[in-house]
C-alpha cells in the first residue's frame, strides 16, 4: 500500500511539473517576454518541423480559455496513465507526442498553425480506451469504460471547426490507438484472486494424482 501511495504522489508531481511548464510558457507569451509563434506546428514548412516537439507546450496567448480547457483533462488522464501503466506510460506518451506532431505536419492543411496539448490529451484518452479493448483484463477494461463515460464528449472534437485543430485531435486519437496495440501485452496487471481460482491445473491422462 505504501508503495502504491508513493507511486501515486510521484505521478501527481510529474503532472504538476508538466502543467507548470504549460502555464509558464503561457505567461511568457502573455507578457511579451518571448514570441513563440515560430514554434507552432506548420504543416509541410521546414521551419514548422520544430513544432512537432514544441507546439504542445504552446497555447493561444490571446485567450486563456484554450489552456484552461486543456489543463484539467491532461492532469486527470496523465495521472491515470502513469498509475495504470507504470512501466510503459513514458514510452506511450512520447510516441503519442511525436506521431501526432508528425501526422499533423504531413497531412494538416498548408498555411495553418497548430499549438496546444489537446492532441496529446486525445492520444492518452484513446490509449486508455483502446487498451481496455486490446488487453481485455478487468483493470484495463474498467479504466476504458470510465474514460468513455467521463470524456466521451471528446468525439465532437473530431468535427471540423474553424480555429480548432481537429486534425491534432484526430491524429492524437489514432496515435494512442496504435501504441495501445503495440503495447497490448506489456505491463499487464497480475491476475486477481478470482481469476487465479478459475485457472484449474491440467492433469495428464496417466497422472496418478488426477481426480477420479
Amino acid at each position: 500500500m505504501a508503495k502504491e501511495q508513493m507511486s501515486f504522489w510521484k505521478s501527481i508531481w510529474i503532472v504538476l511539473g508538466l502543467v507548470s511548464v504549460l502555464w509558464i510558457v503561457q505567461f511568457i507569451q502573455v507578457f511579451g517576454i518571448y514570441d513563440l509563434t515560430d514554434y507552432a506546428n506548420q504543416p509541410r514548412h521546414f521551419g514548422g518541423l520544430k513544432g512537432i516537439i514544441f507546439s504542445p507546450f504552446i497555447h493561444d496567448k490571446d485567450h486563456f480559455a484554450h489552456i484552461l480547457s486543456n489543463t484539467l483533462p491532461i492532469m486527470v488522464l496523465l495521472v491515470v496513465l502513469i498509475n495504470a501503466y507504470p512501466r510503459v506510460w513514458f514510452f506511450a506518451l512520447v510516441f503519442i507526442h511525436l506521431l501526432t506532431g508528425i501526422l499533423v505536419w504531413l497531412f494538416a492543411p498548408t498555411n495553418t498553425y497548430h499549438v496546444g496539448i489537446s492532441g496529446i490529451i486525445y492520444g492518452i484518452a484513446s490509449f486508455l480506451v483502446a487498451s481496455g479493448m486490446f488487453r481485455r483484463d478487468r483493470t484495463s477494461f474498467s479504466i476504458s469504460i470510465l474514460v468513455v463515460l467521463v470524456y466521451g464528449g471528446m468525439v465532437f472534437g473530431f468535427l471540423p471547426k474553424e480555429g480548432v485543430s481537429w486534425q491534432s485531435h484526430l491524429f492524437g486519437a489514432i496515435s494512442g490507438a496504435i501504441i495501445a496495440w503495440i503495447l497490448r501485452k506489456k505491463d499487464l496487471p497480475p491476475p486477481t484472486e478470482i481469476e487465479l481460482e478459475k485457472i484449474e491445473p491440467e492433469h495428464h491422462f496417466f497422472d496418478p494424482d488426477k481426480p477420479v
